[in-house]
């Protein structure tokens, strides 16, 4: 019988949930007090498609810290990322304002509206999620577009990235580099 999306989600938080590692990453960065701070991308897709397919969970990827803070200088980054740095150091961090991340491929992508839509916009499906902690310590989902393609090992570009040729090479590029299949043979990636 297949999932609804309240199933699904509530798999991957499961998941992540039972990754001790993953719980104290999002601790670090709830202590951060960043306005809408989450792990995101890369840590959650790839600790999924690990458990899932019954290999040990490793972190081996950037730790993939977004927030949204228009009010903060983009050069904040790097301090917070400093922060982190210190009292995880086991992990590469990756701290991005999305405040100002728009304009990362393309000039002519409006300014996001928060963390959601900047996840959102990352290029493919299933690396579009992200997870935090709120204000009573419950561990809470982002996924604007779902985690069916997350659980299903499928890879397709999210809409922005299937609007031209331009857009497509990016997501061609980024599953060229991952070498994904290498690690989860049942991947398939799709074009939309």
């Amino acid at each position: 019988m297949m999932k609804n999306e309240n199933e699904q989600s509530q798999q991957i938080l499961d998941i992540i949930q039972d990754i001790p590692a993953l719980m104290t990453i999002l601790h670090a960065i709830a202590d951060q007090h960043l306005i809408q701070g989450a792990l995101a991308a890369g840590s959650i897709r790839n600790t999924v498609w690990q458990v899932l397919s019954h290999q040990p969970v490793r972190l081996s990827s950037d730790i993939d810290v977004v927030f949204f803070d228009p009010k903060r200088p983009y050069e904040d980054n790097l301090p917070i990322q400093a922060k982190l740095k210190d009292r995880l150091p086991q992990y590469k961090w990756q701290v991005k304002n999305e405040a100002y991340m728009n304009t990362h491929n393309f000039n002519d992508v409006p300014p996001f509206t928060s963390v959601a839509d900047a996840i959102g916009h990352f290029v493919e499906t299933p690396t579009c999620v992200g997870a935090y902690l709120d204000e009573s310590g419950q561990l809470r989902l982002i996924a604007p577009h779902g985690v069916a393609d997350l659980l299903n090992f499928i890879s397709r570009p999210v809409p922005m990235y299937q609007q031209d040729a331009a857009h497509m090479a990016i997501f061609d590029q980024r599953m060229a580099a991952k070498q994904w299949q290498q690690k989860w043979p049942q991947l398939s990636i799709l074009t939309h």
